[in-house]
């Protein structure tokens, strides 16, 4: 069973089937916002994550897909601020920070490393106090003015999906755009981009979105708005002055799979200029096996395994290494015949398949170099 979505033409809404919140929020302001947007919806008070945990396994079998739909309004302790942790042996990294003020996602994509990453923890998490970030934030920023920093919030849930009922960017986008040494990355599938067109300023923010094929979409993606909504999100954003971002992660090899991403890159062409977006980057598919156990017991269709895969330095497993230079190769080629200056990076790669695909290592790249940490 899927989260609860309600269409609006825009965007797309949520609606918990139970709200739980723990004590220490209880008279938090986002809170009682949260609260009143729901006012129907049966509430669970001083409730700790792990109790709420409880009650959902013990009313649902598929408790990761049921997680999905109880919110956890909670308070964050420790640092948020940290260091991707897609950095893995013999992987090239991006230099890239993640603060999480969300756990899971609303969305059910069949390949999402969440299903494995948040098995024991699977409830849609809301960490409330997103004031006690932005002070780490600023004592960081402050104390570092030589370096900069990007920053992303979609490492563990969609940045965007939730925004209209938790709106974390419109004290997110106002922060980073008086910082001169801080980039807030914004990654999502959605179209829920009203309230970064209501803000005054689009600087130092690049609003991303992971793409793939309509095929793949409605397949692998469930619940996600479709590609040219996602598009048309991203044409609203670039328009009113936001860089803009492409993931194309994961790609998935499928007979026709060259068509069919050809066609994809061609649609974002025709709804953004090239001028217009910061970077574009390519990642294949990739999973652990305790994951692969786990997709195929809750995404009955999936078409994620047809192809064969061997386990790589990182214990993941990923298409052989003939085919994912083929592949990106291929897209990069088709990229770089719309403009020669986009910025095209591999996500989570080796060395070898970064020379195999453009003879190069970021390294020796001066428009990626600013971006990698080998």
């Amino acid at each position: 069973m899927n989260p609860t979505f309600l269409s609006t033409g825009r965007e797309i809404e949520f609606s918990p089937e139970t709200i739980f919140i723990d004590k220490s929020v209880a008279d938090h302001p986002l809170t009682l916002k949260t609260l009143l947007q729901f006012p129907d919806t049966p509430v669970e008070r001083n409730i700790t994550v792990d109790e709420a945990i409880q009650i959902i396994k013990k009313t649902s079998s598929d408790v990761f897909g049921a997680g999905k739909r109880n919110l956890v309004l909670t308070r964050f302790k420790g640092s948020f601020l940290k260091k991707c942790p897609g950095i893995s042996p013999g992987m090239v990294c991006c230099n890239y920070y993640v603060v999480n003020l969300l756990k899971n996602c609303m969305y059910d994509c069949s390949y999402c490393f969440l299903q494995d990453f948040l098995k024991n923890n699977p409830l849609l998490v809301v960490y409330v106090n997103i004031e006690d970030l932005l002070d780490e934030l600023e004592r960081t920023f402050a104390a570092h003015p030589d370096r900069t920093f990007r920053v992303g919030t979609g490492e563990l849930t969609d940045s965007l999906a939730l925004d209209q009922v938790i709106p974390f960017s419109q004290q997110l986008i106002p922060f980073f755009n008086q910082k001169k040494n801080a980039v807030l990355e914004l990654k999502t599938k959605s179209n829920c981009v009203i309230n970064l067109l209501n803000q005054n300023s689009a600087d130092n923010v690049i609003v991303s979105w992971s793409l793939n094929p309509q095929i793949i979409i409605d397949q692998e993606e469930k619940g996600t708005p479709n590609l040219e909504q996602r598009l048309e999100a991203a044409r609203l954003c670039a328009n009113k002055g936001y860089k803009i971002g492409i993931h194309l992660d994961p790609i998935i090899i499928f007979p026709d799979w060259e068509r069919a991403y050809h066609g994809m890159i061609e649609k974002i062409f025709e709804v953004l200029s090239p001028s217009q977006i910061e970077w574009v980057s390519l990642g294949s598919f990739r999973y652990r096996m305790s994951l692969k156990k786990i997709i195929n017991e809750r995404h009955n269709n999936t078409r994620l395994f047809t192809g064969e895969h061997i386990s790589s330095k990182d214990g993941k497993h990923r298409y052989l290494r003939s085919l994912r230079n083929e592949v990106y190769k291929n897209i990069r080629r088709l990229l770089k015949n719309f403009s020669k200056d986009l910025n095209v990076y591999l996500c989570m790669e080796t060395k070898e398949i970064w020379e195999g695909v453009t003879e190069k290592t970021p390294r020796a790249d001066e428009t990626l170099d600013k971006f990698f940490d080998l």
